[in-house]
């Protein structure tokens, strides 16, 4: 009989044959997109200050700003999914199904809870001091805010929940139960995906895929549009409706399971992008034609003319990022340099960025707010409050990490990240394992 170890690895090695084309190890690059992605939001929640309305304002938001957000907010969130989803694909490769549903409670739901008791409150705080009359205590606001039972009627159903005649929502934290909800609601479906016949019927759109991109492309855009048309908008999150996420990120999972997938979109790259400007310049016309309402849904079309928007900037951005690596392989030497094997600078810096991405899309939007209260009184050219709030958040936000989360376990627990093991807590090495291979004994 295998060892254990020597078993996991030969099934490991039989998953990985059902991904043509597609390295067996960890993808760093899905690693920088997803920080690339959350450190964007940085840029894009600064912006909020002064382009609409938000926790903190400028007396008067610029249009030059409403319009930035109006094209992030078409492909920020939904990229944030899609690569979310292809991240579940290459998880459950060494999970099992109660293992990997174990990980995102875990990973997703304490760093809610956390955020939604310690983070959110102080950013509904900060909003209503500006508001006439307000001199609640800051202990009495966080009462009515941490409700659990308005919690529990309002949160999963309609995002946002009603105490004292409040109304409160969970702020930026919707992503990470909205993805807890994705991520086991369609597990079931995730799970025939990977099994024979699932992994037979994704072969088959795959090929298909290759064929046909551009028909590819539009079969895929049509539940988006659908979904966005039928639904309308939603400002609590990210300006999608929520059920519309659900795609990107089964595309996600879909495009993690089959190279050709990639490949189809990076041949179908350019045609993406021409259908990406164009419907976001219509969009942009139309809100400056009808005005700020149009944004909620107020107009006919408008979430349909978003859900093509939207899933046409994913597809231009996946497809270029597909091409840039192929290029990548192409160029990169086919055998490896003598010497020690050490990981380039980009991949280190990539898993340093893969354990901060969670905690720092936790913390980022409290140090925003919070920093934006004292900016907005300067009351300084755009031009100088804008980079400066971007520069003082993004630092503060990787400095409390660094500082206060990546240092300690009970942190780590607390905001999605794995704890690392003790030296005593390691099993220990296999004798005789060949340098690079380093094995250990199952415990």
């Amino acid at each position: 009989m295998a060892r254990p170890v020597i078993a996991a690895e030969t099934a490991g090695t039989a998953a990985s044959r059902s991904l043509p084309g597609r390295p067996s190890g960890r993808r760093p690059e899905l690693d920088v997109a997803r920080a690339l992605v959350v450190a964007g939001l940085v840029v894009f929640h600064s912006a909020m200050v002064f382009g609409t309305s938000w926790f903190v304002n400028v007396p008067r938001p610029s249009i030059g700003f409403g319009a930035f957000l109006v094209w992030g907010s078409l492909w920020g969130m939904p990229l944030l999914f899609l690569v979310s989803g292809m991240g579940v694909r290459y998880a459950m490769r060494s999970r099992t199904a109660w293992g990997f549903a174990a990980e995102r409670l875990g990973r997703l739901g304490i760093p809610f809870a956390t955020g939604l008791v310690l983070l959110v409150p102080p950013m509904f705080y900060i909003e209503h001091l500006a508001q006439p009359g307000f001199h609640q205590p800051y202990g009495r606001f966080w009462l009515a805010f941490v409700n659990v039972p308005a919690i529990a009627r309002g949160l999963l159903p309609q995002g946002h929940w009603t105490s004292g005649g409040v109304g409160f929502d969970p702020a930026h934290l919707w992503f990470l139960y909205v993805l807890l909800v994705f991520s086991l609601a369609l597990l079931p479906l995730f799970r025939y995906l990977r099994g024979p016949h699932g992994t037979r019927l994704v072969r088959r759109a795959a090929e298909q895929a290759a064929r046909h991109p551009l028909a590819m492309l539009a079969v895929a855009a049509v539940p988006v549009i659908v979904t966005e048309a039928v639904f309308g908008p939603d400002h609590i999150t990210g300006g999608w409706e929520r059920l519309a996420y659900v795609f990107p990120f089964l595309y996600g999972f879909l495009i993690a399971s089959d190279a050709r997938f990639e490949s189809a979109l990076a041949r179908a790259r350019w045609p993406a992008l021409a259908i990406a400007a164009a419907a976001t310049v219509g969009l942009l016309g139309w809100a400056v034609a009808a005005g700020p309402g149009v944004v909620t849904g107020a107009e006919p079309g408008w979430s349909a003319l978003q859900g093509l928007a939207g899933w046409a900037w994913l597809a231009a951005i996946v497809g270029f990022a597909a091409a840039l690596t192929a290029r990548h392989r192409r160029t990169a030497p086919a055998t490896p340099r003598p010497g020690p094997a050490r990981a380039p600078r980009w991949q280190r810096a990539a898993g340093y960025a893969n354990q901060a991405v969670l905690p720092f899309y936790v913390l980022h939007e409290p140090v925003i707010v919070v920093f934006a209260w004292i900016i907005v009184r300067w009351h300084a050219p755009i031009g100088v409050e804008y980079p400066a709030l971007v520069a003082a958040s993004f630092t503060t936000t990787l400095v409390i990490y660094e500082l206060a989360v990546r240092r300690y376990r009970i942190t780590r627990l607390l905001f999605g990240m794995k704890t690392p093991q003790r030296p005593a807590d390691r099993p220990p090495l296999q004798p005789g394992a060949a340098d690079g291979e380093v094995r250990r004994l199952p415990g």
